[in-house]
């Protein structure tokens, strides 16, 4: 069975505290430990609660890419929530409710990756 594991994410080389900030306040991952030899390479790691996880490498000529993207599901709550603190962190979004029968909120973290998140649409329990 194929599951998935990791995603592999570019930062700048001053980018990395701004991202792990993303990665944990914004979206609620957890920082896990990547090992003491890969930790002092400059690896960060991040795991969400069914154990997929973000990898960050600093790369000094990072250049985010245009349209790849990393998408993830949260439930209807966790995305109002996560949209909130969006806002608040002034990261800007764009929304497209109703996408598939899915709420979609495109974003940019702080070091140009683009990120789309998925949900329910508020209000539609038809996908429960």
């Amino acid at each position: 069975m194929v599951r998935f594991h990791h995603v592999n994410l570019g930062v700048p080389p001053d980018g990395a505290p701004a991202q792990a900030a993303f990665l944990t306040d914004v979206l609620g991952y957890r920082k896990v430990d990547a090992g003491d030899e890969l930790t002092a390479m400059g690896a960060m790691w991040f795991e969400s609660e069914d154990g997929a996880q973000i990898h960050l490498s600093v790369d000094p000529e990072h250049r985010p890419a245009a349209r790849a993207h990393v998408a993830i599901v949260l439930g209807d709550d966790d995305l109002t929530a996560v949209e909130g603190r969006l806002s608040a962190g002034g990261h800007e979004a764009k929304v497209l409710a109703g996408a598939g029968g899915m709420r979609v909120v495109f974003c940019r973290d702080p070091s140009g990756n683009r990120w789309e998140l998925r949900g329910d649409v508020p209000g539609d329990r038809t996908r429960a």
